[in-house]
């Protein structure tokens, strides 16, 4: 265990120094800015248009980070051919898998608890100044709606260390990552729109294409799981049940993709 945290230690400071976190942190501070700048047009929604921008903000710094910082953090040992110094060292390949993953799982955590406190300010700022418009708002349900955020980060984080051991091209590791994003996050409503019936009586779908998604939506992680966006903005409760189970499938999740990626890693020969 020791080894595994001086390894995620090493790779949460290297994420540290990449030079993309300042232009994320940018990004995402702009986005916060703006809602400052925006929110008094929307008079009426301002909570709503609140919550939902700092919600946002967080999940697209999230992905930024896990897309161009994860996946160079991951791949840099094998790009510049450091992997084999690295395993000359009294580290087993899985040891390392778990390291660089809790590595990265630190490092974007940090991240986001940075912008999180931003994003608090910001609501806080807003609600002072239109607090008649912010009558649904619960801090509880925005802290929820945040930490799947994370969760729903720490599940791409897993894919990404899954295709990094697969491939050693970080490109291609980004471009296949990217796909199971898009895919997690739009199979819920495609599956949903498929079995209602609906698809049929617009478009023709043979029955082995419907086969062939409902197995992928088995393999690709539902994304949707973890968004509580809208009951955030609008104030909206969840139940233990529904928070519990997003959380007990991003944890199961995350586990058999790093057993996997250990398992490939293993069995990985290196030039």
């Amino acid at each position: 265990m020791k080894k595994v945290m001086a390894l995620s230690r090493i790779t949460f400071l290297e994420g540290i120094r990449n030079r993309s976190v300042f232009g994320i942190a940018l990004f995402s501070l702009f986005i916060l800015g703006l809602n400052i700048a925006v929110a008094g047009f929307f008079m009426r929604d301002v909570g709503k248009v609140t919550v939902d921008m700092n919600l946002s903000a967080l999940s697209v710094a999230g992905l930024l980070l896990v897309f161009f910082v994860g996946v160079n953090l991951m791949a840099k040992d094998i790009d510049r051919k450091t992997i084999h110094l690295v395993l000359s060292k009294p580290i087993s390949r899985m040891e390392y898998i778990w390291g660089k993953y809790l590595g990265i799982l630190f490092f974007i955590a940090t991240s986001l608890a940075v912008l999180l406190v931003l994003s608090c300010l910001t609501v806080l700022l807003l609600n002072g100044m239109y607090a008649g418009y912010f009558g649904a708002f619960s801090w509880p349900m925005f802290f929820t709606a945040a930490f799947f955020v994370f969760v729903k980060i720490a599940v791409l984080g897993a894919i990404v260390v899954f295709f990094s051991t697969i491939t050693s091209n970080s490109f291609i590791t980004l471009i296949f990552s990217i796909c199971a994003f898009i895919i997690g996050t739009t199979i819920e409503e495609v599956v949903f729109y498929l079995r209602s019936g609906f698809a049929e009586q617009e478009i023709a779908i043979s029955e082995s294409l419907r086969k062939f998604i409902e197995a992928v939506s088995y393999l690709v992680p539902n994304l949707a799981a973890f968004d509580f966006k809208t009951e955030a903005a609008h104030g909206l409760a969840v139940g233990w049940g529904r928070i519990g189970f997003s959380l007990g499938y991003g944890a199961v999740y995350v586990i058999l993709l790093l057993i996997l990626a250990s398992v490939i890693f293993s069995r990985r020969e290196f030039n």
